[in-house]
């Protein structure tokens, strides 16, 4: 548990005249106290949760069920509260008022990490306490990466890298996109703590998919482009990268529409400095494209924040006015999608600077092309 984390979350609750707040997000939780949830996802049924957390001026509980309790109560600076299991929101709306004290407070909770079911029953069985929304104040906790934060992405972005490598040594044509997927995440638990989301894998005209599940009969043929997306986790903090292979010598159309990307992410990532906002990094790209023509094929944002989730603030897309600070770290991620032809996209992650950005991505970006 680092200290100065709930610190600045203390001042937080100062401000805003908070006497606690309730933390569900799992991802929120490991930040504040060090407990690591099993489940995935940012959000935990009441039901059967793996741990939330109370922070309070003076202390911090970890409410968690037996699965937990041994390992909750090793927990420097946290006391571990066991909730008997199954339990329900009233049993911790009394245990939340218990910790709190008597009388009438006000407790910051997580809008967007609770089930709509689990915060009418939470509010319900509570009404002498004030709810109020906190989740913007725990996420921008996270929003600026200390340098130690920035290592540790960094070294997942390595190890995410390093499979790549493995990969072009690896995959050969006759392959499914199943088998290579399957390698990449087999890699990346023997050299990390594992995948940082499914890898996607496709062949072909499949890549014309943003976000893909890898086929296990769809076989890698001669002359195919291949898209690969994926990242390691290190230390609970993510990688997330793309690159593209080629299976033979790329064809002319291949090369264009691979370059129109580069050109378009290599203009985003110049532009990338303190105080410029999302809207315009994202417009960087999605002007280029305009440009050329092709702005109709490129059909996501730029980029996203990463840290201890593989989606979080801030979002590099059209209409997001928030400025980049320095410790954000973010993909920039273009990419060009013909259905019936395929896709190309390129994505490194950097980490905003004071005079700029230093990329994380070691990976070379020239053409890859493997003997068919």
């Amino acid at each position: 548990m680092d200290p100065q984390r709930l610190e600045r979350l203390r001042q937080e609750m100062q401000s805003a005249g908070l006497d606690a707040v309730f933390v569900s997000n799992p991802k929120n939780v490991q930040y504040l106290t060090g407990f690591k949830a099993m489940m995935p996802g940012e959000v935990q049924p009441i039901g059967d949760p793996e741990g939330f957390a109370l922070v309070r001026p003076s202390d911090v509980h970890l409410l968690c069920d037996g699965r937990y309790i041994a390992g909750a109560r090793q927990l420097p600076g946290v006391t571990a509260q066991l909730i008997e299991s199954p339990t329900g929101p009233k049993i911790i709306a009394d245990k939340i008022k218990e910790l709190v004290g008597a009388g009438a407070k006000t407790i910051g909770f997580e809008r967007d990490a609770l089930l709509y079911s689990d915060a009418v029953g939470l509010l319900e069985s509570s009404p002498d306490v004030k709810w109020q929304p906190a989740e913007e104040r725990l996420a921008g906790l996270r929003l600026i990466k200390t340098p130690e934060e920035v290592e540790l992405i960094r070294k997942a972005q390595a190890i995410t890298s390093d499979c790549f490598e493995h990969v072009v040594k690896f995959i050969r044509i006759g392959m499914t996109e199943r088998q290579v997927a399957l390698e990449i995440g087999n890699y990346l638990r023997t050299q990390s703590e594992g995948n940082s989301f499914d890898p996607i894998v496709a062949f072909g005209e499949t890549s014309c998919h943003p976000h893909y599940l890898p086929d296990r009969n769809r076989i890698l043929e001669k002359g195919q482009m291949v898209l690969l997306d994926f990242g390691s986790i290190h230390e609970g903090y993510c990688g997330d990268m793309t690159r593209m292979l080629f299976m033979g010598k790329a064809d002319d159309r291949q090369r264009e529409v691979y370059d129109l990307v580069l050109q378009a992410q290599l203009r985003c990532l110049g532009g990338i400095k303190p105080g410029v906002t999302c809207h315009s990094l994202d417009a960087l790209c999605r002007d280029y494209f305009a440009e050329n023509g092709c702005a109709e094929q490129f059909a996501h944002g730029t980029g996203h924040g990463v840290g201890l989730a593989i989606h979080e603030a801030p979002r590099i897309k059209r209409g997001i006015e928030a400025k980049v600070e320095p410790g954000m770290v973010f993909t920039v991620e273009p990419g060009l999608y013909y259905e019936g032809w395929g896709g190309v996209r390129i994505e490194d992650m950097i980490v905003v600077t004071d005079t700029g950005h230093d990329n994380l991505t070691t990976t070379s970006k020239v053409i890859v092309e493997l003997d068919a």
